[in-house]
């Protein structure tokens, strides 16, 4: 059997709807984590995205939580650190496969 191009493409279509189905705050609070870290996290993944460069991303952060909620602080810095790490790493590989040839 052969698989044919717009049947891959069909199946990460899919695959990325039911993706995006459960948010990584909701996602987080099924394997356990407290809501205040989980909401932290998705902040910080955010803000950490913004910062590598990421497109679509927006940085967020509350302030009146960060700081006082040892919870949403310890899940925004993990958040931001990791998403931060892996935007930057996937953004250097993108020019690094498709130079744009200005210095």
């Amino acid at each position: 059997m052969r698989i044919r191009g717009w049947q891959v493409a069909l199946a990460l279509v899919a695959h990325l709807a039911l993706a995006a189905c459960t948010s990584t705050t909701d996602a987080l609070i099924e394997r356990g984590f407290d809501p205040a870290y989980a909401e932290g996290y998705d902040h910080g993944c955010s803000s950490g995205k913004d910062a590598a460069g990421g497109f679509f991303a927006e940085a967020q952060k509350d302030p009146d939580r960060y700081g006082n909620d040892s919870q949403y602080t310890q899940g925004w810095d993990a958040g931001f650190a990791k998403c931060r790490r892996d935007t930057a790493a996937m953004v250097r590989d993108a020019r690094l496969r498709h130079p744009s040839g200005e210095d």
